[in-house]
């Protein structure tokens, strides 16, 4: 990362930290069985990812589940292989502001939408997708294990498989065991 852009990011995070001070959000433990909507997000960046979610999202509505997905592709227009998928918004680096910070009509609505689990299906670093994360009003967060700032509620380490449908599988597996009595 150039100097420029690690100083636009100190700035973003910076901003972020500020935001969070007054961010209000009801914590619940939702499983599959207390779930009624879902939000994914994701870096479309890679179409394996892409195939990840609108697997996951199918299985999930499969269950009943309303799905409310977004992905960040780090390019300047979403590709044309992204078909409008139900339930599935896409943005790119030309929806970020000079700190990396994403906004626009469908971002604002991810994030202020009343989502019992959000389900960030990233890994590594993303700011666009951290920030999502971090202000969501969801209920219950989760996503992979990260030493990195994270806004989870439960981490799923996939260290023995860092692949996004094995973070699903393993998604599928806890969120059907959690008893949240």
């Amino acid at each position: 990362m150039k100097a420029l852009d690690q100083i636009k990011q100190k700035i973003g995070r910076t901003k972020l930290k500020t935001s969070l001070k007054t961010h209000e959000r009801n914590k619940f433990f939702h499983n599959l069985n207390t779930a009624h909507n879902i939000g994914i997000i994701f870096d479309a960046t890679d179409h394996s990812n892409y195939e990840s979610a609108r697997t996951f999202a199918k299985y999930l509505t499969e269950r009943k589940i309303r799905i409310y997905g977004l992905g960040f592709a780090d390019s300047k227009e979403v590709m044309n292989f992204y078909s409008y998928y139900t339930g599935f918004n896409f943005f790119t680096a030309k929806d970020t502001n000079w700190q990396g910070i994403p906004s626009n009509h469908n971002i604002n609505d991810f994030i202020n939408e009343k989502i019992d689990i959000l389900i960030d299906l990233h890994q590594g670093e993303n700011f666009q997708l951290e920030y999502i994360n971090a202000m969501s009003k969801a209920e219950f967060k989760i996503g992979p294990y990260t030493t990195n700032p994270n806004y989870y509620d439960l981490m799923i380490d996939i260290s023995t498989n860092p692949t996004a449908d094995f973070l699903c599988e393993q998604i599928k597996h806890y969120l059907s065991i959690i008893n949240n009595s």
